[in-house]
């Protein structure tokens, strides 16, 4: 290995002194040091020297020259923190104070402007040279002149940020006590999250690194190591001694070196220890790498290391400066056992390989191909080159007429494409071999061929090898389509194997289908390559990183296949996440937004899942707090998230009116009216994890009409999903987060609405014609509003909007204003169980109903055709004695008598009326059948019984209508009735019709940004409930049989065990 000792440039300084000092601040021990992101430029801080002091890292000579000492104020105190960019601008950290000067200027201060008022800040400059200042509750962004450009304040629901960190590449770090939350200090969006696998109890700085695709944490004495877009931690590090973490690559594998910095000022140091750790074998132990720092110099001590300029800077010899770091070809031989590359999933173990392979493959393999705690791993899939593969579907392809040779990286093999055997081979690079085939060869022939696709000949052709020495290939005919394969060699079983293959029916592929960071899945499927599809299916699900990025593009695939081999794999999907969750609930829970993210494509075609699901995951304990804890603020069922987001403009501005009527504020005038009394409960989490997600990107305009659904929005009407705790949580939280707010926003704009209509309508003297002018005016303007809001819901969904009766009853609420009052009552849980009846009744006798009215419109048309009089148009003028339907002849006759009471000759007939003969037109010949239906007779009452047979026929269809209609079907229509209303008696319907209400009020009310608030969708909720409520929830679902022992049993013991149920309790011991 190679230390090249940089000595201090001082002869300038001669010039004006006969004597200096070449150690750094007069001798004293260096407190911190800051390297600038360009790592031409160090400072340094001296506790004992009360000094600054600057340095240039001159170009490629590495010559670091002494700048200035710069003073501080006498008793300053010990600076915290010390920060320089690549314009030489300092700032530090003196207990709140935060101090910025053009080194080495420290009399001219940069003056910020506002002041940052911060108990404890934390400073990091931006990539274009910003400084931003931070704590756990809000982010200053200054100019280079101290001028404010933006101030972010940092929200959560909970109190749940323990900290935050900004880095050189303008990443925000939010950690929280069980997840680090990456979002983009330009967007203030999140980008991903992860769980951290141990729990951040308490406030303390932390650090983040993230280079390629490690991102490393340390918090405290904990260090979680994470693969870029996997959200559970492939190793956790936990270690007392070590202060500082960087990462290092050797022969293109990233290793992460642990330095224990020193950090008393009055006394010499121990010995300083640094280690190199491996990412991701846990097994393997950490090796002391000091050495290759200090070069057997114990006494030397190094502060900094920068990866990317493989420089450390620290004392050497008593002096400081800085030293390049070369891991020599001696050292990784004597350390052969921990620097031992990992393999693809099916890869060699390296007893199998001689030293020549192992030496070849070891210097192209990055770290990715590990292999974590025996799970398969595909690093092909698990971090392609996405680059190349860009580049290889971005440039033309070519016909080939001869056999193609492709260099290997490592320049050992070649890939050879076989024309004539049309086959793919892989040689050995120094073997020329006349053979046609896409073959491996090494110096003994070809070590594996694999035919490729007779659809593939006669095509143009371009290829990539990739980082991992895997042979990418592209071929395209118009008749053929765009196909892309990329094969893997496995020198173990010396085989070629296909690791991806991509179709797209036969248009051209396009680089923005690779634009993401993972490969698109194909799902234009041929039937002969359903197989390999399979395989890599297969392949995904084997490795748990893969699984993670992958599952939720995949699953859907599989669901909407009609491929019995690749529906197994939707099982298989299901089964390896459940499994993941169960073992480890605290790494893997996130796995279960695999499941959740196609809920509602699982509902219409494998409900049995559902089923499944809400009954393995009936009650979940929070996996970070499995205890019986004491709560005096909250009450039963307090929902909560650990989510936590920077608050834009709008947010800020908006806030008064939300905290106005949150349910913080009314909890706390309710609590300040009526004591409460301490409860003990228990922390369970939905497992419904990303349940409401809206995708990080949208257009603003386009989502003001077409806004995208989330998967709650597409479920909500189900009630499948609200039969236990887990949805009923979700519905509580939404409504306290933002749904109330808004509901009470949308009430009180119709309240003024119907005022105005109200009163502008009212007959009355007592408003003059311009105010009454007025009065509607306001209403038409705040009826179009609510009429706008329904026109979005139509542009959305023209059919579903009409199919949906709440969209009616909204019309009619509209128009004639005063039913609307109805209407915003329907959620308020007293009345609203009573509408979800109604509602819920009518949709289910619908079907009844129908068949009802047919049988009564068919009676009204016989009944027609039976008793109308003969001249329909002139019935009630023209008497026609010979008609027995003529109203003349229907109409009562009286008798004239004279006064003793003898009856004359002469009578009068009463003048008919419409009444008279109800069936002269079809309408009210079925008016008159109703009435018959509700029991009155008098419509029929002008046809008497006679002797004769003359109105048999009447009479035997009044009587089977009768019988049919009012007693059978009436009654058979009540007892319909009568199972629908216990039916849907029931809190879940309710719940269902409230979530529909919040769904709506998400999809047109709330604009595009805020459905992407954190503390408003989260990714999991949390919810607590009453110990006792909690007993008597469980013995109800025992009793329904919901709670079912073989469904993740240890879980259900342990809450069992936690609520004092696992004893000798009878009706525990009923479960299924």
């Amino acid at each position: 290995m190679d230390v090249q000792i940089i000595q201090i440039e001082y002869e300038k300084y001669n010039k004006h002194s006969d004597q200096i000092d070449l150690q750094a601040h007069n001798g004293e021990q260096i407190s911190l040091v800051s390297l600038s992101p360009n790592g031409k430029y160090v400072v340094t801080y001296s506790y004992n020297d009360n000094s600054i002091e600057g340095w240039d890292v001159v170009n490629s000579k590495l010559i670091l020259t002494f700048q200035k000492n710069v003073k501080l104020p006498e008793e300053s105190g010990f600076i915290d923190d010390i920060k320089i960019n690549n314009s030489k601008i300092v700032c530090y950290v003196l207990g709140s104070e935060t101090n910025t000067f053009q080194m080495p200027n420290i009399e001219s201060p940069i003056e910020l402007n506002p002041p940052p008022k911060m108990q404890r800040p934390r400073i990091n400059f931006t990539k274009d040279g910003n400084l931003a200042i931070f704590d756990k509750n809000k982010i200053l962004v200054y100019s280079t002149d101290g001028k404010m450009k933006s101030s972010h304040e940092l929200l959560s629901h909970n109190e749940v940020i323990r900290g935050v960190s900004i880095d050189e590449n303008d990443n925000i770090w939010v950690i929280s006590p069980n997840y680090l939350f990456h979002l983009d200090l330009k967007k203030f969006r999140l980008k991903f999250s992860y769980s951290l696998g141990f729990t951040a109890e308490v406030d303390k700085r932390f650090t983040v690194i993230s280079k390629g695709n490690s991102v490393v944490v340390k918090y405290n004495n904990e260090i979680a190591i994470f693969s870029e877009g996997v959200h559970f931690p492939i190793k956790n590090i936990k270690d007392t001694n070590i202060k500082k973490i960087e990462l290092c690559k050797i022969q293109n594998n990233d290793y992460l070196l642990a330095f224990n910095l020193p950090e008393k000022q009055d006394e010499k140091y121990e010995k300083q220890n640094i280690f190199l750790y491996h990412i991701i074998d846990i097994k393997k132990q950490p090796i002391d790498v000091s050495k290759i720092f200090n070069k057997g110099h114990s006494e030397d001590k190094f502060y900094e290391y920068n990866s990317d300029l493989e420089k450390a800077f620290g004392l050497v010899n008593g002096e400081f400066s800085c030293i390049n770091i070369d891991f020599d070809q001696k050292f990784l031989e004597s350390h052969e056992v921990f620097f031992e590359s990992h393999r693809d999933d099916d890869d060699l173990d390296d007893d199998d390989l001689d030293d020549d392979d192992f030496v070849s493959w070891n210097n192209y393999l990055c770290w990715n191909n590990y292999l974590y705690q025996g799970s398969c791993c595909n690093d092909t899939l698990a971090f392609p080159d996405m680059k190349n593969l860009r580049l290889l579907v971005s440039n033309d392809c070519k016909y080939i007429d001869e056999n193609k040779d492709i260099n290997f990286e490592n320049q050992k093999y070649k890939w050879r494409i076989d024309l004539k055997n049309k086959k793919l081979s892989v040689i050995h690079a120094d073997k020329d071999l006349k053979n046609k085939k896409l073959s491996v060869n090494a110096d003994q022939g070809i070590l594996d061929s694999k035919n490729l696709d007779d659809n593939s000949w006669n095509l143009k052709w371009n290829w990539k090898i990739l980082n991992n020495n895997a042979l990418a290939l592209r071929y395209y005919g118009n008749c053929t389509g765009d196909t892309v394969i990329i094969y893997n060699y496995n020198i173990k079983k010396k085989k070629i194997k296909i690791k991806y293959y991509y179709k797209k029916g036969l248009v051209k592929l396009n680089k923005e289908e690779f634009s993401k960071s993972i490969l698109p899945i194909a799902t234009d499927l041929d039937k002969d390559k359903i197989k390999i599809i399979s395989n890599i299916i297969s392949n995904i699900i084997e490795d748990d990183r893969c699984l993670a990025k992958y599952g939720q593009t995949l699953l859907p695939i599989l669901i909407e296949s009609s491929d019995s081999d690749l529906t197994r794999r939707m099982e298989d999907i299901y089964k390896k996440c459940m499994k993941l969750v169960k073992e480890n609930p605290k790494r893997n829970l996130k796995f279960l937004n695999i499941i959740t993210s196609s809920m509602n494509k699982l509902y219409k075609s494998h409900f049995d899942y559902i089923t499944k699901f809400n009954s393995e995951m009936f009650m979940i304990l929070d996996p970070f707090n499995e205890s019986v804890n004491n709560e005096k603020e909250h009450s039963h069922f307090h929902t909560f998230s650990q989510e936590a987001i920077i608050a834009t403009g709008y947010s800020k501005f908006f806030k008064p009116f939300h905290s106005l009527i949150s349910y913080d504020l009314m909890n706390n005038l309710r609590n300040y009216f009526i004591e409460k009394k301490a409860i003990q409960y228990i922390t369970l989490i939905v497992p419904y994890v990303d349940y409401s997600r809206y995708p990080s990107e949208y257009s603003f305009l386009n989502e003001l009409f077409y806004p995208p659904s989330s998967v709650f929005t597409k479920t909500c009407k189900k009630k499948e999903f609200y039969t236990n705790w887990n949805g009923e949580a979700v519905i509580k939280f939404k409504w306290k987060t933002f749904g109330k707010a808004y509901y009470y926003f949308i009430w009180l704009i119709f309240m003024v609405f119907l005022i105005c209509f109200t009163i502008a309508s009212f007959p009355t003297n007592s408003l003059t014609q311009e105010i009454r002018i007025k009065l509607f005016k306001t209403s038409i303007v705040f009826g179009f509003f609510h009429l706008l809001f329904e026109l979005r819901q139509f542009a959305l969904d023209k059919k579903k909007y009409f199919l949906s009766i709440w969209n009616i009853f909204d019309l009619s609420a509209y128009i004639p204003a005063t039913a609307a009052s109805i209407y915003y009552v329907k959620i308020i849980e007293s009345f609203g169980i009573y509408f979800a009846i109604i509602f819920g009744v009518a949709r289910r006798v619908f079907s009844f109903l129908v068949v009802l009215a047919i049988i009564i419109l068919s009676f009204a048309h016989a009944f027609f055709l039976l008793l109308h009089p003969q001249n329909f148009l002139n019935s009630l003028n023209a008497q026609d004695q010979s008609d027995p339907n003529n109203p003349w002849t229907l109409s009562n006759t009286y008798n004239q008598t004279d006064e003793n009471g003898n009856i004359l000759n002469a009578s009068l007939i009463q003048i008919p009326s419409e009444n008279t003969n109800l069936f002269y037109s079809y309408p009210t010949s079925l008016l008159a059948t109703y009435l018959f239906l509700t029991g009155n007779q008098n419509s029929f009452s002008p046809w008497t019984p006679k002797l004769t047979t003359e109105y048999t026929t009447l009479f035997g269809l009044m009587a089977i209508f009768s019988f049919l209609v009012v007693i059978y079907l009436m009654n058979l229509f009540i007892g319909l009735l009568d199972t629908e209303i216990g039916n849907n008696k029931s809190r879940a319907k309710y719940l269902a019709q409230k979530a529909e209400v919040i769904a709506e009020i998400e999809l047109f009310y709330l604009l595009p940004h805020q459905r992407r608030r954190r503390t408003w969708f989260p990714e999991v909720i949390y919810y607590r409930v009453d110990v006792e409520k909690a007993r008597k929830h469980i013995r109800k679902a025992i009793k329904k049989g919901e709670w079912k022992m073989n469904d993740w049993p240890e879980m259900k013991q342990k809450i069992l065990k936690l609520l004092s149920m696992d004893n000798n309790n009878t009706i525990v011991n009923q479960a299924v």
